[in-house]
C-alpha cells in the first residue's frame, strides 16, 4: 500500500492546488449560506478522483477477499485488543496489504506442480539415488539452520570487524527480538511486528535474525520474512539469507510431508525477485549438495521455468551446474533452463555439451533425466552447435543408447538444417 499512500500525496497536493487561501471557519460559513466562494473541481480532476477511489475501493476489496480467504483456513492470531508486548504498533503497511501476486493465479500454479510432484515414483527416486553422495543422518531443521547460521556467522563477524567491529546486543534489543521470533512461531496472517520489519536496515540483520529462532517459524512467517528481506537487503546479501533460512526449511519440508507448503512455495517465487542471489544462495547450493532429491529438483526446475528470470543470469547458473559433479537432479534444473528457449551465450552452449561428453567413457547406466535434457539441449539449441559438437554428440548417444530416447536425440542433430557460423536462410530470417 506504500504506492497507494505516495498516489493519495499526489492527488492531495492537486486538490490544494485548486483551492483559494483557506478563510476563517466564520467568514467561510457567512459565505457558504451566501451561496459565494464555493469551489468546483475541473471535470480532468474530477475523473481522476473519482478513477483513483474506484481503484482504491476495488484494492480493498480484494485484499479483503484474500485475507478472509486465509483467517477460514488457519485461526487467527489475537487481534491488538490485547496487550502488546513488543514495545510499539503493529506495523500498518502489512504484507497482507502489499500483496502483489494473484492469489488465483499462484493456487493454479502451485496444484500443477503438486500434481507433478506427488506422481513421483519410489522407481523414478531410486533411479536417481544411484548418482547422489551417500545419504547423510537425518537431523532436525535447528541443527541445519544452526549450523549455517554458525557458518555464516563466522563470515558476517569478520566483515563486521573489518567494518569497526560489532556491537553486543542490548538486553532490551534481545528480549525485543526473542519476543518477536515467538509471534513467528504461531503467525498465520495478518501484521507483523515493525521491529521485525525494520530488520533488514540493520547492519547486524544476521545476528538480530538469529534471536528470532527461524527453526521455529510457520510457513507463513518464511513467506513473510522472504517478502521483507528480499526487498530491503542490501545488494548481495539476500543470498545469505536463501542459503541459511528458506533452503534447510525447504528442504525439510519436502523431506517431511513429500510435498511443499503453499507459503513456502510463495517463498520461493518471491525469492526470484532477486535473480543473482536466488541462483547464488538457493539453486547452487542445492546442486552442489549431491544429495537433492526428484522432488527437490522438480519443484525448484518449476519454479525456474515459470519465473521471468534475466538470460545472464540463467546462463551463468547453466555453466557452473555443468561443471559441478553429477548427481541427476542437475539434469532437472538444467532441463528447466534449456526449456525456457533463451538466446543464450555461446559459452554457456558449449558448457553444456561438454557436461555432455565427460560420460563419454562412463560405463554406468545413464537415468532417463539425462536424455531427457539431452534432448532438450538439440531441440533447442541445435543451430548453434557446430559441425563437431554433432559429430561428437552422435558418437555420443552410440555409447549410451536408449530405446525411446536416443532415436529422437539423432533425428534433431541429423535433420537440423544448419550449424553454427551458417548463414540464416531467409525463410528464418522473414519469421
Amino acid at each position: 500500500m506504500q504506492k497507494n499512500k505516495k498516489q493519495r500525496k499526489r492527488l492531495h497536493e492537486q486538490i490544494n492546488d485548486t483551492q483559494i487561501v483557506p478563510e476563517s471557519s466564520k467568514t467561510k460559513k457567512q459565505r457558504d449560506v451566501r451561496g459565494e466562494g464555493i469551489q468546483f473541481v475541473d471535470e480532468k480532476l474530477s475523473k481522476k478522483i473519482l478513477s483513483e477511489a474506484r481503484k482504491q475501493e476495488e484494492d480493498v476489496r480484494i485484499e479483503d477477499a484474500v485475507e478472509e480467504s486465509f483467517e477460514e483456513e488457519f485461526p487467527a492470531l489475537p487481534t491488538r485488543s490485547g496487550p502488546v508486548e513488543l514495545g510499539g504498533d503493529w506495523n500498518d503497511d502489512d504484507s497482507g496489504s502489499e500483496e502483489e501476486d494473484n492469489s488465483r493465479h499462484f493456487f493454479e500454479q502451485y496444484e500443477s506442480l503438486d500434481k507433478t510432484v506427488m506422481a513421483i515414483n519410489e522407481e523414478d527416486e531410486a533411479d536417481l539415488r544411484r548418482f547422489m553422495l551417500p545419504p547423510k543422518e537425518r537431523r532436525t531443521l535447528g541443527d541445519l539452520i544452526s549450523e549455517k547460521l554458525a557458518e555464516k556467522k563466522t563470515a558476517i563477524t569478520e566483515m563486521m570487524s573489518e567494518a569497526g567491529g560489532m556491537e553486543e546486543l542490548d538486553d532490551t534489543v534481545r528480549e525485543h527480538f526473542i519476543k518477536i521470533g515467538q509471534v513467528l512461531s504461531r503467525y498465520r496472517s495478518g501484521k507483523l511486528p515493525k521491529g521485525f520489519k525494520a530488520t533488514p536496515h540493520f547492519p547486524n540483520w544476521f545476528q538480530l535474525v538469529q534471536l528470532t529462532r527461524p527453526e521455529n517459524w510457520t510457513a507463513a512467517s518464511m513467506y513473510a520474512a522472504t517478502r521483507i528481506f528480499v526487498s530491503n537487503l542490501p545488494k548481495f546479501q539476500f543470498k545469505d539469507f536463501c542459503s541459511t533460512i528458506l533452503l534447510p526449511r525447504v528442504r525439510d519440508d519436502i523431506a517431511e510431508y513429500k510435498r511443499l507448503n503453499f507459503h513456502l512455495f510463495q517463498a520461493l517465487f518471491k525469492s526470484v525477485y532477486k535473480p543473482g542471489d536466488f541462483y547464488e544462495g538457493f539453486v547452487l547450493p542445492l546442486c552442489e549438495a549431491g544429495d537433492c532429491t526428484l522432488r527437490e529438483a522438480t519443484i525448484v526446475a518449476g519454479v525456474l521455468y515459470k519465473n521471468s528470470i534475466p538470460v545472464s543470469y540463467s546462463g551463468a547458473a547453466l555453466i557452473l551446474i555443468s561443471k559441478m559433479r553429477y548427481n541427476g537432479a542437475n539434469s532437472i534444473i538444467m532441463r528447466a533452463i534449456l526449456n525456457k528457449k533463451y538466446i543464450l551465450p555461446l559459452t554457456a552452449v558449449d558448457a553444456v555439451v561438454e557436461h555432455f561428453m565427460e560420460f563419454m567413457h562412463v560405463e554406468e547406466r545413464m537415468p532417463v533425466l539425462w536424455y531427457q535434457c539431452l534432448l532438450t539441449l538439440v531441440q533447442r539449441y541445435k543451430n548453434d552447435l557446430k559441425k563437431e559438437q554433432k559429430s561428437r554428440l552422435l558418437k555420443l548417444i552410440n555409447f549410451h543408447d536408449h530405446h525411446e530416447m536416443t532415436p529422437e536425440i539423432r533425428r534433431e542433430i541429423v535433420q537440423s538444417k544448419r550449424c553454427r557460423g551458417d548463414p540464416v536462410p531467409p525463410e528464418e530470417m522473414e519469421t
